[in-house]
């Protein structure tokens, strides 16, 4: 009885390995399921340069022409004191142009004035036929309402030229450029007509013309200034004329 019990479990002994050995490759397959993961990599080649043989070399002859300092082309700069001599250089000469020029003009206009004074000398006036523009009228009107007031000859033919809506001012001899008017070269006279003299004795001869002023006709003209300070009625004195200005 006990050999066969002994026996028994020898048997199952021998049974247990055989079914161990039997099913550990399934349980080991079951179990262990090997998951592959692979991880590439791009390829990578490395050039190295041969640096030895990219290496440049520059010959230079021994008698090469580098350049010599007279050679080079260095700005030279001026001091101030150059600088401010320069520029009182440059302004002195250029008063002594201005100057040069202001003399040559003077020179000029002297010779203009003896020149018109000279072929005015020669012209013969007298009164155009014909009646004359509403505008000169008005300038004679004005210029007769002022006789007797006190004011000088370049007012009083102002005010006369304002009486026909010309406004205009200045020195006898710029009267020549009265709006509108015109020089008159015939010798002919019509009352309105300014009258410019170079030369009558008065104060302002040499620096500018000495009079101007209105005619009336008949040989007869409105003067401001007359015998220092007063509006009057007196001779056109056509042998001292200049200028005769006329706007139609």
């Amino acid at each position: 009885m006990k050999t066969r019990t002994v026996a028994s479990s020898i048997v199952a002994a021998i049974v247990s390995c055989a079914c161990l050995f039997m099913f550990a490759p399934t349980a080991t397959a079951a179990e262990g399921v090997t998951v592959t993961s692979t991880k590439s990599f791009p390829s990578y080649t490395q050039v190295r340069k041969d640096l030895t043989t990219e290496a440049t070399a520059t010959s230079v002859e021994d008698n090469a022409d580098w350049g010599g300092i007279e050679n080079l082309d260095v700005p030279q700069t001026e001091s101030q004191a150059e600088k401010d001599a320069a520029a009182a250089k440059k302004v002195a000469e250029e008063e002594a142009k201005k100057q040069a020029e202001a003399e040559a003009q003077a020179t000029r206009d002297q010779a203009n004035a003896a020149s018109r004074n000279e072929s005015r000398s020669s012209v013969t006036y007298s009164d155009a036929s014909g009646s004359v523009s509403a505008g000169a009228a008005a300038s004679v009107d004005r210029a007769y309402s002022l006789i007797g007031q006190s004011m000088d000859c370049t007012a009083l033919v102002s005010q006369a030229l304002a009486a026909r809506g010309i406004n205009f001012h200045g020195w006898p001899e710029e009267y020549v450029n009265v709006p509108g008017g015109h020089v008159v070269t015939d010798g002919s006279l019509q009352p309105g007509d300014i009258l410019i003299y170079a030369n009558t004795g008065g104060w302002n001869g040499g620096a500018h013309y000495d009079h101007v002023a209105l005619y009336v006709g008949n040989g007869q003209a409105v003067h401001g200034g007359w015998n220092g300070h007063s509006v009057a009625l007196a001779s056109a004195m056509t042998e001292k004329l200049t200028i005769v200005v006329r706007v139609p």
